[in-house]
């Protein structure tokens, strides 16, 4: 016969466990809004019951006898995650986030450039060739060259705002890089997971359950996640026979070379520094290690997130990269910058070179145009410095009007800039026929083809992005299916723990009536 309050134990921890699980289950639902903004603040959890059995080492020479088992245990209360869905969900974070960087960025840089709903250049460039036109009519008038002197100052005013623009936005992507991404995002976010990592550690080492921690540290691992590509792995480490933690690190990972980053490891981690390059004029990425190899430039490693986003827009230089060096290839910032810099300075050449004396060459060219510096010479001229030259600004007939018979009598020169201007020009990398060729075409087609590169870079990243963004929330949703709380699950388990808990408590009055049978009612005869 067994002990006659060995069953009270086990209607006892019955209870236990019964209560235990109400009470995770109404935490749960306390917390059932927390992640209705999209991001994963709250994990279900649950609690952990084993069963416990009366078998064992000192059964092994007992007599044979039927014996139950004594119960259930709660052995702690665990979170209902699943890791494959939180990579995951961090992979496609760091591809969104970096469309997202990348189109904002794009976006701005069309609206700079926007010759579709407001024709700026392109209409200027038209209108100085109506004004060449009506000059060659009339090459004496003085009114008529000041005209034609005005159109071509509109077109350079163009191009310094289009330039100043342009390095604006670039300016722009610099500061959101270096003081929020990086110094206020990044930086914050690892020392907050160091931090959480120390504390969780010391939570586990006294035995407690930190599972709202848990919390705290998957949210900033998922904003992390949006900033840059990282991996997350998790090491076994034994702290006693009856005790052993997990340690977490992250690193910057990049799938294609297989190279990781360490920049958190337990307690300890690695901040980083944005900063300009003044000799290549390309935004570097350093890493300030406090633990491990890792040191200097590692702006190579970042392959997803909103730093890569921002470093190709940054540094992204299209078919001016010296991709042998490693130079940046994606069509950004700077390949605009030198995209105007090329047509301006083409422009310029083409234009200075027809102002010449053609019947006596030994003669210099007269320039229309030059730099701030008054220089003109192959690579001097850029869309941010380019001007009408000071003589031209002081005399508008500084353009030669030597006449000539192949011209009918008008002026050579006009006309031969007016012919240049709507035939084909080759337009050299510097404004330097010694350098590669980037274009063959009209100044008008010039800008209309760079126009049309930029919108559908812009059509292309929304497409991307869209795309993206539809699979980070199908795996948002799949993973708050499993993580998250739903009301009326958490309805039906309250309801099956309750009737646990009340069947507990009746295990408790058959025990209470067996007892007081045993008690007073047993052995009275002979009494």
């Amino acid at each position: 016969m067994r002990p006659t309050f060995l069953a009270f134990q086990t209607a006892s921890r019955a209870l236990a466990a019964s209560q235990a699980s109400i009470d995770v289950t109404g935490n749960n639902i306390a917390h059932a809004d927390a992640n209705k903004d999209g991001s994963m603040k709250y994990t279900r959890q649950r609690a952990d019951l084993t069963s416990i059995s009366n078998s064992g080492y000192t059964q092994k020479y007992a007599l044979a006898n039927v014996s139950t088992g004594l119960g259930v245990s709660v052995n702690g209360i665990s979170q209902i995650r699943d890791p494959f869905l939180d990579a995951r969900f961090r992979t496609q974070a760091a591809e969104s986030s970096q469309y997202d960087t990348l189109l904002a960025g794009l976006s701005d840089l069309e609206n700079v450039i926007d010759e579709a709903e407001n024709p700026r250049l392109q209409n200027e460039i038209s209108n100085f060739i109506k004004q060449l036109q009506t000059l060659s009519t009339g090459p004496t008038g003085k009114d008529l060259a000041l005209v034609a002197r005005t159109a071509a100052d509109k077109i350079t005013t163009i191009l310094n705002t289009y330039a100043a623009e342009i390095n604006g936005v670039r300016d722009q992507q610099i500061h959101d890089l270096t003081k929020v991404v990086v110094d206020t995002d990044f930086n914050t976010i690892v020392k907050n997971i160091a931090n959480l990592n120390t504390q969780i550690r010391e939570e586990l080492t006294h035995g407690n359950t930190p599972n709202e921690l848990y919390d705290q540290r998957n949210a900033l691992i998922d904003k992390l996640s949006g900033i840059a590509n990282i991996k997350v792995s998790t090491t076994p480490e034994k702290i006693s026979e009856d005790l052993t933690i997990e340690n977490l690190e992250i690193s910057i990972y990049d799938p294609t070379s297989k190279q990781s980053v360490g920049v958190v490891r337990n307690g300890l981690y690695n901040t980083l520094t944005a900063s300009m390059n003044q000799t290549t004029n390309q935004m570097e990425i350093e890493i300030n290690s406090s633990f491990g190899g890792y040191y200097g430039n590692i702006t190579s490693s970042f392959t997803g997130g909103a730093i890569k986003g921002y470093l190709d827009l940054i540094n992204g230089d299209g078919t001016y990269a010296d991709t042998s060096t490693g130079e940046n290839p994606f069509r950004g910032t700077l390949y605009y910058t030198h995209a105007m810099d090329t047509f301006a300075s083409n422009f310029a050449r083409v234009l200075n070179n027809l102002n010449v004396d053609h019947s006596n060459p030994a003669l210099p060219v007269k320039p229309l145009f030059t730099n701030g510096s008054g220089d003109f010479g192959p690579g001097d001229i850029t869309a941010a410095n380019i001007r009408i030259s000071a003589a031209w600004a002081k005399d508008p007939q500084y353009i030669d009007t030597t006449t000539t018979a192949a011209y009918n009598d008008k002026p050579e020169n006009v006309m031969r800039m007016i012919n240049a201007l709507e035939g084909s020009i080759d337009f050299y990398r510097n404004g330097d026929t010694s350098s590669s060729k980037m274009f063959a075409g009209t100044a008008v087609q010039y800008m209309t083809g760079l126009i049309g590169e930029l919108s559908l870079d812009v059509e292309l990243h929304t497409k991307f992005s869209d795309t993206s963004n539809a699979v980070l929330n199908n795996l948002y949703v799949s993973r708050e299916s499993m993580s998250g709380v739903n009301l009326d699950e958490e309805g039906v388990n309250l309801m099956a723990f309750q009737k646990s808990y009340n069947a507990a408590a009746r295990y408790f009055n058959v025990l209470d009536e067996a007892v007081d049978k045993i008690i007073n009612e047993m052995g009275l005869v002979g009494r």
